[in-house]
């Protein structure tokens, strides 16, 4: 019987364990409730909401003792993917990486990282509407009319509202959903907060760069793309499709 522990919390990761034969024993581990609540329920399925760090998965591989570690996490979770594979190494459990295609968005303006964009920003007249989650905000926070003009697209989490709370940002500047917004979203957000420029990290297809893209195009505004870290793993060790993943953990079969 093939045991796996999934880092999961994304689509991927869902469609991953959803396609996955009968049999296979699966502990999927989650940062969140709403990740672990992306996941159907089948059998073998068990979850581990919460966050872990090296020594936390560690525990967890010597406790579990998985075939595989298959990390599926979002492709900006690098200090997530450092700890599971330096874990993994340490416990002796083999370590796969998906990584999710690049959005390879066209005319976009992409940035090395979060300050590079939040330098950009500084040269915008207008307001902004941010669509990179709550995590990363420290460098746009740091902008002086950072809660006049900036606009957050956020995770509809009572723990990042309690966050942002913190922050003391208007509620009157952020939306809070779940989910991949549509073209016509993404155009409705920007048209209520009057945008001149949408912010987004390059989380691919999946992640709804190609909707916010088309958004900004509709509306004229430029879209600042946020370019992934360097992958924990090098290109040859990565699985680049859920296919080519499970042929790594099967074989042939």
């Amino acid at each position: 019987m093939t045991r796996l522990l999934v880092i999961a919390g994304t689509a991927d990761a869902a469609e991953f364990v959803a396609r996955q034969p009968a049999g296979v024993e699966i502990l999927a581990t989650t940062f969140s409730q709403l990740g672990a609540d992306c996941l159907a329920s089948r059998p073998g399925l068990r979850l581990h909401p919460g966050a872990l760090d090296a020594a936390g998965f560690a525990a967890l591989l010597a406790a579990e003792q998985p075939d595989f570690v298959v990390d599926l996490s979002h492709p900006f979770a690098v200090e997530v993917s450092r700890n599971a594979k330096a874990a993994a190494a340490g416990q002796g459990v083999a370590y796969l990486r998906f990584e999710r295609p690049a959005s390879a968005a066209e005319g976009c303006l992409h940035f090395a990282d979060f300050a590079a964009a939040a330098a950009a920003c500084r040269q915008i007249a207008g307001n902004i509407l941010l669509t990179i989650g709550s995590k990363n905000l420290a460098p746009f926070s740091c902008l002086p009319d950072f809660r006049q003009r900036f606009y957050l697209r956020v995770l509809a989490e009572s723990r990042i509202l309690q966050e942002l709370e913190a922050l003391h940002i208007d509620p009157g500047h952020i939306f809070a959903m779940k989910g991949v917004a549509s073209v016509e979203l993404n155009v409705a957000l920007a048209r209520q907060c009057q945008a001149a420029a949408i912010v987004s990290k390059d989380s691919g297809r999946t992640g709804g760069v190609p909707q916010k893209l088309a958004a900004a195009q509709q509306l004229g505004i430029p879209l600042l793309l946020i370019d992934r870290p360097p992958a924990e793993v090098g290109e040859a060790q990565a699985c680049h499709s859920l296919a080519e993943l499970e042929k790594m953990i099967y074989g042939n079969r």
